[in-house]
Parts: C-alpha cells; sequence; structure tokens
C-alpha cells in the first residue's frame, strides 16, 4: 500500500519545538510503500520502502540523512529501524545507497544511531526496481 509519493519539503523553520531537518529550506522527491505485513503469526523486518531523491532545488541531506528520516517517520507514522530507506543518486556508480540506521546510544526517550551507507542486496535491488517507477520525479 503506497503512503506517500511527491514532493517532502520543508521551510528550514523550527515548528512546536521540533527542530527542522536542515536550517535552509530543501525539497526531496519521496515514495513511501508498505511493503511487510504483520498478521499475528510472521512480523516482517522491514515493514515499509521509502525512496528519496533530491529534485536539485534546496539543501541536500545526503551527508547526514537522519533528521529528514526522523521527520518522515513522524510524519508518516513508520518505524526508523524497520523500514529498508533506499537513496537514488544520479550518479551511475551509487546509483541506490541503502541507508541503514543502528542505535548507538539513547539519551532520556531520544536514541542517536550510527549511519552506514551500502549498496542493495540482490533482493533488495528487485524490490527497489519494481517500485522505483511509481516515484513521482
Amino acid at each position: 500500500m503506497e503512503l506517500f509519493n511527491g514532493i517532502y519539503s520543508w521551510d528550514g523553520k523550527k515548528r512546536g519545538g521540533r527542530d527542522p531537518i536542515s536550517w535552509f529550506p530543501g525539497n526531496y522527491h519521496l515514495y513511501i510503500y508498505a511493503i511487510g505485513k504483520d498478521d499475528g503469526k510472521v512480523t516482517s523486518f522491514k515493514q515499509h520502502l521509502c525512496l528519496y531523491s533530491e529534485t536539485g532545488k534546496g539543501h541536500s541531506i545526503s551527508a547526514h540523512p537522519e533528521k529528514f528520516a526522523r521527520h518522515v517517520c513522524e510524519d508518516y507514522s513508520i518505524d526508523l529501524e524497520r523500514t529498508l530507506w533506499v537513496e537514488i543518486n544520479p550518479s551511475l556508480e551509487k546509483k541506490y545507497e541503502v541507508i541503514v540506521y543502528s542505535r548507538k546510544s539513547k539519551l532520556k526517550e531520544l536514541f542517536f544511531y550510527r549511519i552506514q551507507k551500502r549498496p542493495p542486496n540482490e533482493t533488495e535491488l528487485e524490490l527497489i526496481e519494481a517500485h522505483l517507477k511509481h516515484l513521482a520525479i
């Protein structure tokens, strides 16, 4: 089930005590799809697929994608760690990068994550390419 397909944007301003993704405005093409199901017996490890790419306008989040991911998770009620995050790059060398978030530490209720970027495995690549045609670019 498709949860979102369009342009996800921010204005760089703090709202309601929530820091912006970056202090400069920006926007990204974003596609969120529910890929896993919880039928009461079996729960999928990855429940959502999130494809995103730069629009060429505004600030890039490629170097530090954690705040972007946190905002998307909060706005669409998805779990950061149970989502397959994929950045689509214009470079042919690294066309797709899977972003893996691993818990590193915790401060009260806030988790901090170690971020690892890697190429997709075969199964992930098939899933990405099957859904890529739906990304509103």
